[in-house]
């Protein structure tokens, strides 16, 4: 049996996945996601539809750089054992960060809202904006969270990916833009740890960006040739 020519051989190193950022190997970015602690508990919830055909997503690397935090995957987490162990656990105050006319926010909130002993546990929806709206609307645990969402106004700097509203903003943005409101508020102490947040995001979309112009050079090379 012949080997792979060195073309195939690049090629097929091309397509070699990281199982964690599940990005090409070549452009990993494992080693930037630096993990740093949280007070606050951090679960994502991962659309099924992003987890298998999103290379792009964020909420990976999300996980990666949270050491209080855990991913899971689905559409419907009404009877998922981890969910609802999470929520009715004792030690914690459960919430979901999600926008909305009652959403609150940790101005809102106050130092009332956690006990003494009491962590802040978050529910992260990870999708699109349809599908997160679907993992609303078929979680019935989760819909009956209370909503937590910024008292600040964000864009969104995910310049690959055009946003439905002015609000949207990608999965790893969120968790940053909470991280810095918990921290004024007193709740959070980061020492600029979550700082990593918006650096491997940066990264991630400089990357893309790079890659996306380098095709249009190559596709106007290819004209030019014709």
């Amino acid at each position: 049996m012949t080997g792979l020519t060195g073309s195939a051989n690049a090629a097929a190193s091309h397509r070699e996945e990281c199982y964690a950022c599940r990005r090409p190997k070549k452009n990993c970015l494992c080693g930037s996601a630096k993990p740093f602690a949280t007070r606050t508990r951090f679960v994502i919830l991962m659309h099924d539809k992003e987890a298998h055909k999103q290379r792009t997503g964020t909420a990976r690397l999300a996980r990666m750089c949270l050491k209080n935090s855990e991913l899971l995957v689905g559409t419907d987490f009404s009877r998922n054992e981890r969910v609802n162990a999470l929520i009715k656990d004792p030690a914690y105050v459960p919430f979901v960060l999600y926008p909305g006319p009652e959403a609150l926010n940790f101005k809102t909130l106050g130092p009332a809202a956690f006990p003494a002993g009491k962590t802040l546990l978050v529910f992260v929806i990870d999708g699109t904006w349809r599908g997160a709206q679907r993992i609303l609307k078929k979680s019935h645990n989760v819909r009956a969270l209370p909503r937590l969402s910024f008292w600040g106004n964000y864009v969104s700097q995910f310049k690959i990916k055009k946003q439905p509203l002015a609000h949207c903003v990608s999965t790893i943005e969120a968790v940053y833009y909470l991280c810095c409101e918990g921290e004024a508020a007193g709740y959070e102490r980061l020492d600029s740890g979550h700082e990593v947040l918006m650096a491997v995001f940066k990264e991630l979309v400089d990357a893309q960006l790079g890659y996306q112009a380098g095709r249009r050079r190559r596709r106007e090379e290819n004209g030019a040739r014709a």
